[in-house]
């Protein structure tokens, strides 16, 4: 069969999960614990800086920030020189 892998541990992740391994599957299940650290661990082996944005409706803001910048690309008249950037505080 094949392997998955489920972001989130919540009720949708353990009834998927569940079902996966019933049907034969190998599910892996990973959340914000020691797991989200091996998955920062594997972006930084490939010279990128993982940035945890937070919760999954945090998604959502980040979408539409890709939507902005699609738009600007389509709509650009002169150019599409030009970046959007984010400022971390810590």
């Amino acid at each position: 069969m094949s392997k998955i892998s489920i972001i989130g541990s919540g009720g949708m992740a353990a009834a998927i999960g569940g079902l996966a391994a019933k049907a034969g599957h190998t599910v892996e299940v990973t959340s914000r614990d020691a797991a989200k650290a091996r998955a920062s661990a594997f972006i930084e082996s490939l010279g990128l800086r993982p940035l945890d944005t937070g919760p999954l409706p945090m998604a959502r803001t980040l979408e539409h920030v890709a939507l902005l910048s699609l738009g600007l690309v389509a709509h650009s008249v002169k150019h599409t020189n030009f970046s959007l950037g984010v400022s971390l505080f810590d």
